[in-house]
């Protein structure tokens, strides 16, 4: 961190989200000694607002780190090096670091400051849900940060990751248990708030309330496969989920934009918005570069490489919600992939390539009046599939997981209205989830992978099963979670010979090699280094490298490119449930 000069400024709403010009309604204070102050409805539009921006900033960076998207170059070091060769410690700042200490964490002190001086307990609830929240993606991106010292000092100490979570499980059950106080939601002294000061839900404490225990389930999802993997966690993962769903207020948990100028556009979207905040260092999306992935797009959406009339671009009909295939060289207009970051042949372009922007029109996050999405149902059932899975209870799992899938489809525009989309729809069923006596957790946490398209929880996936496949030889129920072995139909005329029926989610090929290929991930196991994943970010350099360089030392953590591949506290190995050929790589 910074210093306590800094911790003090707090940004203000200068004129509201929807009645300003593209540049106004964001600003910071000019005086870092004389910071200005600001009421309750002034403050909630601007951490309700970086509540999206987070997510966007953790899945901008995850939709390459999870290996969903890529570049047509192969460059190893680069500005962005979770889109290079996972150069990270070169890069001057990342976004997410100081999106959660000064533009929510500061904002959320101030708050709750004045909403006290006014007893409107109501934005104390919002803010600190919205604190949690942001507390829960930072940590599962950095892992130990300044939590319980983080506004006392100049360079505050860290907490350990699993104190966070002890303090993160204990808020949960706080709020919730607030959200259903008679004391607290209709306090006569509450303010009111308005949709524009609550673009989620307008100010309905039930919608928040019930927004509070979806969170509760993904905090104790991360339980799950590794850390505490047991039929009462199972149990009580179920009944989390289950709270929320049947909670009569729920309801997804969507920031919405209008589209327009600058920040009024879905930060996914063509506009591509760039919050002009120099400290925030806020990135506009690289669509218009991006490429999905071989594993996203071919693997698992089963694009077909060549044209099928008959079955349209892809196995999954969700496919052409997405994105959009282009006409290529050889005037094929079809769902073209790339292998992560091995550069696209000279005779390429990237126009050759999916727009991801496009899609069919409906697809609600890469569109200028698009949404960021907070929760969703959908997540919910697939937290209660795992849950499921892991019991025992596989029928269920299975049930759950294709419900999920289905609902994410209609979310993105699937229709069945013509016998053509009907037999796209029933053909994808019957070769991904064909029922419940096939069903792997690699079927599961596949379909949750597409599912969690542009959101944060992807990335947070496929680190908690060690991004498990036959790359790294790590096995969950005896199936690498994401190895695909059902890729396409190989019908239609084509021999299924003509496919390749597995593909494995591998690194990318330009990997920095002075961190990845040449030195031991734990210092002792050369066997597994080939095979190394990066399962966090280093330290926001701008200042932490700067300003907090013991506290970094004291954790290992200084430049130093191990740290990069520490598992988090739920990703190591503490059942049977798991299994890898050499124990040492869990060291």
């Amino acid at each position: 961190m910074k210093t306590l000069k800094i911790y003090s400024i707090i940004l203000v709403l200068v004129g509201t989200f929807f009645l300003t010009g593209c540049n106004e309604w964001l600003d910071v204070n000019t005086s870092l000694d004389n910071p200005t102050s600001v009421t309750v409805d002034q403050s909630l539009p601007v951490i309700v607002f970086y509540a999206s921006q987070i997510c966007y900033d953790h899945a901008e960076y995850g939709m390459y780190l999870s290996q969903a998207f890529t570049t047509g170059g192969r460059s190893q070091t680069g500005a962005y090096a979770y889109k290079s060769g996972w150069e990270f410690l070169s890069m001057n700042r990342h976004p997410q670091w100081r999106r959660h200490f000064y533009d929510i964490g500061v904002n959320v002190n101030a708050l709750i400051d004045a909403a006290e001086k006014v007893d409107s307990k109501n934005f104390i609830l919002i803010a600190r849900t919205i604190r949690l929240h942001s507390t829960l993606l930072t940590t599962d991106a950095f892992g130990d940060m300044p939590h319980s010292q983080v506004y006392k000092s100049n360079s505050p100490s860290y907490d350990k990751q699993e104190d966070i979570y002890t303090w993160m499980n204990q808020e949960v059950n706080d709020l919730i248990t607030l959200y259903e106080d008679p004391t607290w939601v209709n306090n006569p002294n509450n303010k009111t708030i308005t949709t524009k000061m609550d673009r989620i839900f307008s100010g309905d404490l039930g919608k928040w309330g019930a927004y509070t225990k979806a969170l509760k389930a993904r905090i104790m999802l991360r339980k799950l496969p590794n850390w505490d993997n047991t039929p009462e966690t199972c149990d009580n993962i179920i009944a989390a989920v289950d709270a929320a769903l049947t909670d009569p207020s729920y309801q997804d948990a969507l920031y919405r934009y209008d589209g327009g100028s600058t920040e009024k556009n879905c930060p996914w979207g063509p506009a591509q918005p760039k919050l002009n905040l120099g400290w925030a260092q806020g990135r506009e999306n690289l669509l218009t570069e991006a490429i999905p992935s071989k594993f996203l797009g071919y693997a698992l959406l089963g694009a077909y490489p060549n044209i099928r009339t008959s079955r349209g671009y892809a196995l999954d009909p969700r496919t052409v919600e997405l994105m959009t295939p282009r006409i290529d060289n050889n005037s094929l207009m079809i769902i073209r992939t790339l292998d992560n970051n091995i550069g696209m042949l000279t005779s390429m372009k990237i126009t050759y390539y999916p727009d991801l922007f496009a899609g069919s029109g409906k697809n609600p996050y890469s569109k200028n009046n698009g949404y960021i999405m907070l929760m969703s149902e959908e997540e919910l059932m697939f937290m209660k599939a795992e849950a499921q899975y892991w019991k025992g209870d596989k029928t269920s799992a299975y049930n759950t997981t294709k419900e999920a899938v289905k609902k994410n489809m209609v979310r993105v525009g699937v229709t069945t209205e013509n016998a053509t989309k009907l037999n796209y729809y029933n053909k994808f069923f019957e070769i991904k989830l064909p029922g419940e006596a096939l069903f792997t957790i690699a079927d599961l946490m596949q379909q949750k992978y597409v599912t969690m398209y542009m959101q944060p929880e992807m990335w947070t996936d496929v680190r908690r099963y060690n991004y498990s496949s036959k790359t790294n030889g790590i096995a969950y129920d005896g199936t690498f979670v994401y190895t695909v072995t059902n890729c396409h139909d190989g019908t239609n005329g084509v021999a299924a010979t003509n496919y390749k029926l597995e593909y494995s989610l591998t690194r990318p090929y330009n990997l920095y090699e002075s961190y990845w290929n040449t030195a031991d991930c734990f210092g002792t196991n050369a066997k597994f280094s080939p095979n190394a994943w990066i399962t966090r970010l280093n330290y926001d350099p701008e200042t932490e490298d700067k300003y907090n360089r013991v506290e970094l030392e004291r954790l290992g953590a200084y430049k130093n490119p191990e740290w990069l591949k520490k598992r988090m506290i739920w990703a190591y190995k503490n059942n049977s449930k798991v299994t890898v050929a050499d124990q040492t790589e869990w060291k």
